[in-house]
């Protein structure tokens, strides 16, 4: 999806194309999205995907199709209706955390059922008019609470444990606290929402000292909300020896960028990488490989991590500031 710039009268443009049982073609398979629209199988999520969302959904529900189509699909279904919270972020482009969330919406007569694989979960309509935005989809208008409002529900259902999803165990921070400031990141980052503008929609909606500490620990710096795990994990261990962690640090040599590292103490010339998943390709090997040696031919420690392997990457940091400073480590 393209949503950028975002506004009040925005048009959704997303690949899928959505049909009726009488558009289907022959020969062809498509995924159900309600009892009466679907999309084509191409545009279903990944098997692994699914599968790791429904882990950690309080329900158990594996959704098939991608949360900004369901979300277009069931507001479509249901005139007049307000796609809100993850479903709303899910249409502005939020590109993580939205997929393995129920379709939520607000009318004007809610249910008390949950949702399920094909149905939306529909509270009842209670956001102002200057709370939501019309948006439009191939010549239909719909109704979605703006990006500001929508975090703050999302936040909720954080909260209320109504969605989850796998995190790192954080020191000092529970699970719930972690998913809101990852949240707060990703919209920060990828929305470009302002913090004053959900302190704002959050007013008389949230605990605001909690969601002051949120705030106060949230960044708009992070690609990823593993790199938010990451910057979490390592910050204790910068203030225990002292030294400050830089985000998106620009590596120059000769006048040019060589990379920009997710995390850095550059006085000590130590440059921390986080490598999602598109890292192990091809490609983005060789050239990894090749930042690796020209930053250590110039005198970097370049220690990488990836999801599985971030609290060994912190103890890695923790022993190369120690010995870099001279001070004590309790690893030989």
């Amino acid at each position: 999806m393209r949503l950028i710039p975002m506004h009040d009268g925005m048009e959704l443009r997303f690949a899928p194309v959505i049909v009726n049982a009488s558009q289907m073609q022959r020969g062809e398979h498509y995924l159900r999205v309600s009892e009466r629209l679907f999309v084509h199988e191409r545009f279903g999520r990944t098997d692994w995907a699914v599968t790791l969302d429904a882990r950690h959904h309080p329900r158990g529900v594996q959704y098939c199709v991608p949360a900004a189509v369901r979300a277009v699909v069931h507001a479509y279904e249901r005139p007049g209706s307000v796609i809100c919270g993850f479903s709303a972020l899910a249409v502005y482009g939020l590109p993580y955390l939205v997929e393995g969330a129920d379709t939520t919406l607000r009318a004007a007569v809610g249910n008390c059922s949950p949702a399920s694989e094909f149905t939306p979960a529909v509270a009842r309509l209670r956001a102002p008019h200057n709370e939501t935005w019309t948006l439009t989809h191939r010549g239909i208008s719909l109704r979605a609470a703006n990006p500001a409002r929508a975090t703050v529900q999302a936040l909720r259902q954080v909260r209320r444990g109504e969605h989850a999803w796998q995190t790192e165990q954080v020191p000092g921070m529970d699970c719930t606290t972690v998913r809101a400031i990852q949240l707060i990141d990703c919209v920060r980052r990828h929305l470009r929402l302002q913090v004053s503008e959900i302190r704002s929609a959050a007013a008389g909606q949230i605990d605001q000292r909690w969601l002051s500490k949120v705030l106060k620990h949230s960044r708009a710096t992070a690609d990823s909300p593993k790199e938010t795990e990451m910057r979490l994990l390592l910050q204790p261990v910068a203030k225990r020896c002292g030294v400050t962690l830089v985000e998106q640090y620009p590596l120059i040599i000769d006048g040019k960028v060589v990379t920009t590292f997710d995390f850095a103490v550059p006085e000590l010339k130590l440059g921390i990488m986080f490598d999602g998943r598109h890292h192990w390709e091809y490609e983005q090997r060789q050239l990894d490989a090749s930042i690796n040696l020209t930053s250590m031919f110039h005198g970097w420690t370049v220690p990488r991590a990836s999801s599985k392997s971030m609290h060994l990457c912190v103890q890695v940091v923790e022993d190369a500031l120690c010995r870099k400073l001279g001070l004590p480590t309790d690893r030989p």
